[in-house]
């Protein structure tokens, strides 16, 4: 250290700074333990902690000692140990000597006695006598021919460099038009292979539109299911179910048709129940969760059959079962309502058991924004006009014989479709015709029973739930957007599942449910 002044201790602002660990703990000491100075040459104890056992050469230290070359200082009880080696005079950080070229002796007198000798102006004069009389020997035409042979030679190099410059003029001129030619040709053939690309991409996109429902009704087909049920009335306050009268009943207790508009219904006689039966389509989304619609959750909603009840009775409706038949199962699943919309007509549904179906597959769900757009494909997939429609795809004989057995009962004619695997969905593919905020309206046709279908857009994903059919243009049909289904699923515990790898894009189903103008589906 080259300081005046040299601090030694454990505070940040001395020179020589030592851990607080190695030194005694000691109230009352400071952060300097030893503090020297250098005058006239020499350094001197200035300062020390007066706390701590500090010995010099042994002795105790003492103010003003002199710090001499190989002094130790030692600090008790610890063993540290300071030695000094000071230094009188600081060696020069910069040398002052720079290289310089060196020649050697015996060439410097060598040069200066040969600029100064009388023999180097004697080899001058014999060099320019004999050029001269070698210039006279030589005859004139051999002057003359040498002078042409230079004058040809100097020329023709002259007339080599102007043509090599004319040459590489021309090739640069060249280059810069084929180096052009090439941009453009480049230009072009990236507008042709945008134009290959739009082609290719439009191609494909016609190719997936017209096979996007074989690919979900692979895929997706099994996971949308025909939901069927039953519910009834009982009197407010006293909870007896409310019954037709025993005039509109035969012997056996069954309801025989009024010819009124409406039914009367009472909770008094023997007259039986009034049970009104009701179908409609749903689909699976993983964990045990169904979606549909409200109004296939709450049927009474939506049935104008549930009005004929007599005006003098308040009922309150009461849902008897609710059934998923899904593709490819024999028995049906016995379903609960876990919560309904408000306002959007969606209703979540979960299974009525403890051990969860694995071979159904889970829908999925769209979540981008941008999904839905006015003239983008659409596929429906549900089970419009329900049994009707499953044994009008049966040979006539066959569906009245399973209608004479089967079709005093719904459930009974469901359960025989089901075990016979005949419970299969109805596609249709169209185009989004309108969109807002709360409805999808598109095209792909449907029928009453489509209710609570899942309507796939371009990706094979669910954007919408079917919920309406405009019953006087069958082109223009309603279904509400996924995400007030993916609230509603999330509300009552559903997690969204795993992003998985669609096969190839899809479009999306449709269904119906009723509106001022469409009629329930039963």
């Amino acid at each position: 250290m080259t300081d005046e002044d040299i601090r030694i201790g454990k505070s940040e602002l001395c020179d020589l700074r030592l851990r607080a660990s190695d030194l005694p703990s000691i109230s009352g000491s400071g952060d300097v333990v030893l503090e020297v100075s250098r005058a006239s040459g020499l350094y001197r104890v200035t300062d020390f902690d007066p706390l701590l056992e500090i010995t010099h050469n042994g002795e105790p230290i003492t103010a003003q000692a002199e710090i001499k070359d190989g002094d130790e200082v030692r600090i008790h009880p610890t063993n540290l140990t300071l030695q000094f080696f000071p230094i009188r005079s600081l060696p020069a950080v910069i040398p002052a000597s720079q290289h310089e070229t060196h020649v050697a002796p015996f060439i410097e007198q060598a040069a200066i006695e040969s600029a100064a000798t009388a023999r180097r102006d004697d080899a001058k004069v014999f060099l320019r006598e004999f050029t001269r009389e070698l210039v006279r020997e030589v005859n004139t035409t051999t002057k003359l021919i040498t002078f042409a042979i230079a004058l040809a030679l100097v020329g023709g190099i002259l007339y080599i460099g102007f043509a090599l410059f004319k040459e590489v003029q021309t090739g640069r001129r060249v280059a810069e038009q084929q180096r052009a030619q090439l941009d453009q040709m480049r230009e072009q053939v990236a507008k042709t292979n945008q134009q290959l690309s739009e082609i290719t991409r439009s191609n494909n996109a016609i190719r997936d539109s017209l096979s996007l429902a074989p690919k979900l009704r692979k895929d997706f087909g099994s996971g949308v299911c025909l939901i069927a049920g039953s519910f009834y009335y009982v009197e407010s306050g006293t909870g007896r179910p409310l019954r037709y009268s025993e005039a509109q009943t035969s012997e056996n207790g069954a309801a025989i048709p009024s010819g009124s508009e409406q039914s009367v219904l009472t909770p008094e006689g023997k007259g039986a129940i009034a049970e009104y039966g009701f179908v409609g389509s749903g689909f699976y989304v993983g964990k045990g969760y169904v979606v549909t619609n409200r109004h296939i959750a709450q049927p009474w909603l939506a049935d104008d059959r549930a009005q004929s009840m007599s005006s003098s009775v308040r009922g309150q409706p009461r849902l008897k079962k609710l059934m998923a038949y899904f593709p490819d199962h024999a028995q049906p699943f016995a379903l609960k309502v876990k919560q309904a919309g408000k306002q959007e007509d969606v209703a979540v549904c979960v299974f009525d058991l403890k051990d969860l179906p694995v071979d159904i597959p889970e829908l999925q769900l769209e979540t981008e924004s941008d999904s839905a757009a006015v003239g983008k494909p659409v596929v429906m997939m549900g089970y419009p006009s329900g049994p009707d429609r499953l044994l009008a795809q049966l040979d006539d004989a066959v569906a009245r014989d399973i209608q004479q057995r089967y079709g005093g009962s719904l459930d009974s004619l469901l359960g025989y479709l089901a075990e016979k695997k005949l419970v299969q969905p109805l596609m249709t593919q169209g185009n989004i015709t309108a969109l807002d905020l709360r409805r999808i309206a598109y095209d792909a046709r449907t029928a009453e029973g489509g209710s609570g279908a899942p309507l796939f857009g371009p990706s094979g994903r669910v954007i919408g739930v079917n919920f309406a059919l405009f019953t006087e243009n069958q082109a223009s049909n309603f279904a509400v957007p996924i995400r007030y289904a993916v609230s509603l699923l999330e509300r009552s515990g559903w997690e969204t599942p795993a992003e998985k790898q669609l096969p190839t894009e899809t479009s999306a189903p449709v269904t119906s449910i009723p509106r001022p103008n469409s009629t329930p589906a039963k």
